[in-house]
């Protein structure tokens, strides 16, 4: 569903800055709120559930609609750093709440197929606590902004545009099953996730039905579950993280345990989609004996396990080509899961979707006062998600696998366990603080 006017009607001569809404309330609603809070006279995220309230002894509150909303998440070290840039007073307010600050190796226990990383400082820091967390203290330093509405349980129908269909001016919003209201914009960022309506949307537009985007799908082969644990400190282990890989002897089976806050843990397994997974907590230590890895078993021996297992299927990577279109509307933008959603198996999610928010800041800023080019934003976030989306899948945005040294790259990997200098490029890389090219180019002796 859509709605024509002329948005000159509506704002008449005013900035071209004057009003930003943003569909999604997640990680990457939030941060982009966080990146045109500064850049507009008026921000208003739309999210169509509702914020759950941590309560007091329980697991980390999980966001209806989210797909791994119950399992634990990473901010990689180049998350971070969008992050800091986004939201300056996050830590200070993320440790308040528990969070705990950790070095990406000397307070992870790393296991590759060739053996452990050496635990050694990185300088890559990360935090210890639940995605909710993170997104409370996102939306809790974003409300501090008298400039910033968040409407929760709002559901958008459509997209505003002028006549021609060549420029969004708002959102239809649904308030009643045969009703709707209109909110007028400069700027309409879809940040609402995998499950985005934009292509629909964006169909139901003058001239829109040429516009349908290419995806590329490349499916993981995984799928995984999740428990939380609760851990006495006494029992805690010397790592915040515990990463065990893949491997052959294993049955290709992987798991990972995060701490959180409030002496919570996370634990995710994962195994091949010709496997079993564990249905309840008995089979759940089992799958973690097959792993070949006695201290993992030994921790989950003095764990409580304080939620139900969770099962999910949606693993694939997808991406939808919104830069390759002819024409896009102006005025509208697309980030983060909405553009580019990953296999979860890599933790890059939250940090894409930063990334995403802070290139957005930076678009906004080179062309002030302009009513945004959403195609060619579109392009820039296209080459900006490259390097994750190769990590995540070893292809090509289109589909086609990467061409490199596969001998070197092994390599690479076998010599992790023995030379801290080569496993620091692997984690630089896979923390999006390297660039692949970059450890490719590694002298081998």
């Amino acid at each position: 569903m859509s709605d024509q006017h002329d948005p000159a009607q509506q704002y008449g001569e005013m900035s071209a800055r004057q009003h930003a809404v943003i569909i999604g309330g997640g990680i990457g609603g939030l941060l982009a709120a966080h990146a045109l809070a500064d850049r507009y006279t008026e921000v208003t995220i739309l999210e169509r559930s509702h914020y759950p309230e941590a309560v007091a002894g329980t697991v980390p509150p999980a966001r209806q609609g989210v797909p791994q909303g119950h399992c634990l998440h990473l901010l990689m070290g180049a998350g971070v750093r969008a992050f800091d840039v986004l939201a300056p007073n996050w830590r200070r307010e993320a440790v308040a709440r528990g969070a705990i600050p950790f070095d990406a190796c000397a307070d992870v226990a790393m296991r590759f197929p060739s053996g452990w990383l050496p635990r050694s400082p990185s300088g890559i820091e990360m935090y210890a606590c639940s995605r909710s967390l993170l997104e409370d203290v996102l939306r809790t330093e974003i409300l501090e902004r008298p400039n910033v509405t968040i409407s929760q349980g709002c559901q958008v129908a459509g997209l505003l545009t002028d006549p021609t269909g060549k420029q969004v001016s708002g959102v239809c919003r649904a308030v009643a099953p045969a009703d709707e209201e209109t909110i007028f914009a400069n700027l309409v960022v879809d940040a609402s996730g995998a499950a985005s309506r934009l292509q629909r949307w964006i169909g139901d537009i003058p001239g829109g039905s040429d516009l349908r985007a290419k995806e590329t799908v490349i499916e993981s082969g995984r799928k995984y579950v999740s428990c939380w644990f609760h851990l006495d400190p006494g029992d805690a282990p010397d790592w915040q993280c515990l990463a065990v890989s893949p491997t052959a002897k294993a049955g290709h089976r992987a798991a990972m345990m995060l701490r959180a806050e409030n002496d919570f843990w996370g634990v995710v397994l994962l195994a091949t989609n010709k496997d079993d997974l564990p249905k309840d907590h008995r089979e759940f230590l089992d799958f973690v004996e097959s792993l070949d890895d006695p201290q993992f078993r030994k921790v989950l021996e003095h764990a409580k396990p304080v939620s139900e297992i969770h099962h999910y299927g949606r693993t694939a990577s997808r991406t939808r080509h919104y830069d390759q279109l002819g024409q896009w509307p102006n005025g509208l933008v697309a980030i983060a899961d909405s553009v580019c959603a990953l296999d979860p198996y890599y933790g890059l999610g939250m940090t894409a979707a930063a990334r995403s928010a802070l290139l957005l800041a930076e678009f906004v800023d080179k062309h002030d006062n302009e009513i945004l080019s959403g195609l060619d934003f579109q392009k820039e976030l296209a080459e900006l998600n490259a390097e994750p989306w190769q990590i995540a899948t070893g292809h090509d945005q289109s589909g086609g696998r990467l061409r490199y040294d596969k001998e070197k790259y092994g390599r690479l990997f076998e010599l992790a366990p023995s030379d801290s200098d080569v496993a620091l490029a692997i984690l630089k890389t896979q923390h999006l603080l390297l660039p692949l090219n970059r450890l490719m180019e590694r002298q081998l002796a």
